[in-house]
């Protein structure tokens, strides 16, 4: 089993690394990336009367930004899960510990 200092170690790393995505997702939304997105999609929403081939490149473009927005969102959730997995084994480890050592007498549920 890992121990306490090496999985708070990773919990730290993951935290940061989740707290970083966080970051990065909700500068792209806010930012020139994500209002460009939004103006691309309502422009595909409501002109009718554009040609095909500014239709198609404004498709390519939001295509290419939904990409961009969907590789940030994967990533904090996978950092998210991450913490998620070693705040538990941390959780687990402090309930053996707890219930395990308690004073001086040994418990053997075998």
């Amino acid at each position: 089993m890992a121990s306490v200092d090496r999985i708070e170690r990773q919990l730290e790393v993951a935290t940061t690394e989740y707290r970083r995505c966080v970051e990065k997702l909700e500068k792209f939304m806010e930012g020139e990336k994500g209002d460009r997105l939004s103006e691309l999609k309502k422009n595909l929403r409501e002109k009718e009367d554009v040609d095909e081939n500014q239709r198609k490149k404004w498709i390519e473009e939001k295509e290419d930004l939904e990409k961009q927005e969907k590789k940030l969102e994967a990533s904090k959730e996978r950092w998210e899960l991450q913490m998620e997995k070693l705040q538990d084994t941390l959780i687990g480890n402090d309930f053996v510990t707890c219930n395990l050592n308690v004073g001086d007498r040994v418990y053997d549920f075998g």
